[in-house]
């Protein structure tokens, strides 16, 4: 079984913010199958397709999603290797995605709680660039606020790609999915 956890932050003044971006793609996702979300055994909820998925979305906020990603993996005896963290990432450019199988934390703090409750950095990931050419730094104020309207369509497409690409994995694994998805670019933001 694969596990998806996207992240986010669950207070509803976070719901429309970039930095929820992971959320979004879970809801998508969940549609796309019929499944609904429920509540889990901890600080999250999840939606399961048999057992061929789990999409998981942490509760915990943020900066915290290592602790319940870790007795997620537990409660459903899964390795590192099946986890897939979907993720907002302000070094990317609206338009793009990129799967990775290692790395740092790249600066994002669910990341690097997650890094540091698993102890290890070879996790997969699905980091969806949200770096519009409205983006000012500092990145903590530009990740918390809605995007722009007239990038919404463009939001939309991403969401599509990167709902493709998680279907990739499932079925060709993260390898094929990385060399198939990261040289790709819709528009221009």
């Amino acid at each position: 079984m694969i596990i998806f956890v996207g992240l986010g932050n669950s207070e509803s003044k976070y719901l429309s913010t970039k930095h929820n971006i992971g959320f979004w793609m879970m809801d998508q996702f969940a549609k796309a199958h019929d499944i609904e979300f429920k509540p889990g055994k901890g600080n999250y909820i999840f939606a399961k397709k048999d057992s061929k998925f789990l999409l998981v979305k942490p509760t915990t906020g943020m900066n915290n999603s290592g602790t319940i990603i870790r007795e997620v993996l537990n409660f459903y005896k899964v390795d590192t290797k099946d986890l897939v963290v979907v993720f907002d990432d302000v070094d990317l450019p609206l338009g793009e995605i990129r799967v990775k199988t290692d790395g740092g934390d790249g600066c994002h703090n669910g990341m690097k709680s997650i890094i540091k409750s698993l102890g290890t950095h070879k996790i997969t990931r699905l980091k969806i660039g949200i770096a519009a050419s409205d983006y000012r730094r500092p990145s903590e104020k530009y990740v918390l606020k809605p995007f722009n309207k007239k990038f919404h369509p463009l939001v939309e497409e991403v969401l599509v790609m990167a709902n493709d690409a998680m279907v990739s994995i499932l079925g060709k694994g993260a390898d094929e999915t990385m060399n198939n998805f990261n040289k790709q670019t819709i528009g221009v933001a």
